[in-house]
C-alpha cells in the first residue's frame, strides 16, 4: 500500500502539483480503509501548517523512520520529486526480492507438506490394516516391516502428545526469539549460520543496509543520521549492534571504513571499496551500486538453490514413499514364506 501511495504521489508531483492537491488526489483513490484514514489525518495536519514529515511522523506505526528522514531531506533541500523517486525506487526494490525469496521457498515448503501428509496417512491408515493381514498370516516380518509397524504404533499412541509438545517448544522458542534480547541475538546467529539460507539472509541485511544508507546519503541526509535511522530501523540484531558500533566510532572521528571494518561483519571487499570511496568522495553512488550486487547475488542464489531443491525434494519423497510401499507389499509377495 505504502509503495502504491507513494509513486501515485511521485507521478503527480512530477507533473506539477503541489503537495497538499497531490495528497488530496492520491487519498480519494485509496480503497476504504485504516490506511485511507491515515493519510486523510496526514492532509488534516498538512492544511493546519505541519511539515509533511512531521505529519507522517504521528504515523511511526506505519510510516518507518527511513521514510519519514527521506521526507525531511527532501523537505530541507526543497527536491521532493527526486527524493519520491528515490522512495519508490528503494521501496520497490525491497519489495521484488522479498517476494523472490518467498516464491522461491514456496513450492519447495509445499512439496514438503505433501510428503509429510502423505508419509502420515500412510503410518495412520493404510499401515494399520496390512498389520491385520499380517497378523492372519503369521510368521517373520522382514526389518523394515517392524520398523514401520513400530512407528505406525507409536505415532498412533503418542503422536498427539509429541504434536502437543512440538508445537509448545515452538511457540516458547519464538515467543524467547521476539521478546528478549538474546533470544533476538541468538536466533540472528542461528540463521545466518545455516548452510545456503544463512548466506541468503545475510546477504540481504547487507543489500537493505547498503541501499538505505545509500539512498539517503544521495538525498542529502548526513552520515550519522543515516546511520541513525537504519539503526532504528534494521530488522536484524547483529546488524543494529554492528551499526551502532560503527555510529559511535564515526562519532568520535574514525572512518566509516575503518569502523565497519572492526564489526567483523561486513565482507572485507565492501570495506575496501568503501574506504576508495571515501577518498573519491562517492560513497553514496558505492553503496548504490553494492546493493545491486548483493541483490543480484541474492537473486542467483535463490534460482540455483531452489533449481537443485526441487528435484532433491522429489526424489527424497519418492525413495521415502517406495521404501513405505516396498516394505508394505514385500511380505506378502512372499506370502509363501509366511503361512506357518
Amino acid at each position: 500500500m505504502i509503495v502504491d501511495f507513494t509513486r501515485q504521489l511521485y507521478t503527480l508531483m512530477k507533473a506539477g502539483l503541489p503537495l497538499l492537491k497531490a495528497l488530496q488526489i492520491v487519498c480519494v483513490q485509496l480503497p476504504t480503509g485504516k490506511f485511507k484514514d491515515d493519510i486523510d489525518l496526514v492532509i488534516q495536519q498538512v492544511q493546519e501548517g505541519k511539515s509533511f514529515s512531521e505529519s507522517l511522523s504521528s504515523l511511526r506505526r506505519r510510516f518507518s523512520l527511513f521514510y519519514i528522514n527521506m521526507i525531511k531531506a527532501a523537505e530541507v533541500s526543497g527536491n521532493m520529486v527526486d527524493i519520491l523517486r528515490e522512495l519508490v525506487q528503494h521501496l520497490l526494490q525491497q519489495r521484488r526480492i522479498a517476494r523472490q525469496v518467498q516464491t522461491a521457498f514456496m513450492y519447495p515448503a509445499f512439496v514438503l507438506i505433501i510428503a509429510v501428509a502423505i508419509l502420515l496417512v500412510l503410518l495412520i491408515f493404510v499401515l494399520p490394516v496390512f498389520m491385520r493381514i499380517f497378523e492372519d498370516l503369521g510368521g517373520s516380518l522382514p526389518t523394515a516391516t517392524l520398523l514401520l509397524i513400530g512407528l505406525s504404533r507409536f505415532i498412533l499412541r503418542w503422536g498427539w502428545l509429541c504434536l502437543l509438545l512440538g508445537i509448545s517448544l515452538v511457540a516458547i522458542v519464538i515467543l524467547l526469539v521476539r521478546r528478549t534480547k538474546l533470544g533476538k541475538r541468538l536466533g540472528n546467529m542461528f540463521v545466518w549460520h545455516l548452510p545456503l539460507f544463512g548466506r541468503i539472509v545475510k546477504t540481504i541485511d547487507l543489500a537493505r543496509f547498503c541501499r538505505t544508507l545509500g539512498t539517503m546519503l544521495a538525498s542529502g541526509v548526513t552520515l550519522v543520521k543515516g546511520l541513525d535511522v537504519l539503526k532504528e530501523t534494521s530488522t536484524s540484531v547483529l546488524m543494529t549492534e554492528a551499526i551502532d558500533e560503527i555510529l559511535y566510532k564515526v562519532e568520535q572521528g574514525k572512518s566509516l571504513s575503518l569502523a565497519m571494518e572492526e564489526t567483523n561483519i561486513f565482507p572485507l571487499s565492501l570495506v575496501r571499496m568503501i574506504q576508495v570511496a571515501e577518498e573519491s568522495g562517492r560513497i553514496a553512488e558505492l553503496f548504490l551500486d553494492m546493493a545491486e550486487d548483493y541483490e543480484e547475488e541474492v537473486s542467483f542464489t535463490v534460482t540455483g538453490l531452489l533449481s537443485l531443491l526441487e528435484p532433491l525434494l522429489i526424489v527424497v519423497m519418492g525413495v521415502v514413499v517406495g521404501f513405505i510401499v516396498v516394505s508394505l507389499f514385500f511380505p506378502i509377495f512372499t506370502i509363501s514364506g509366511l503361512v506357518k
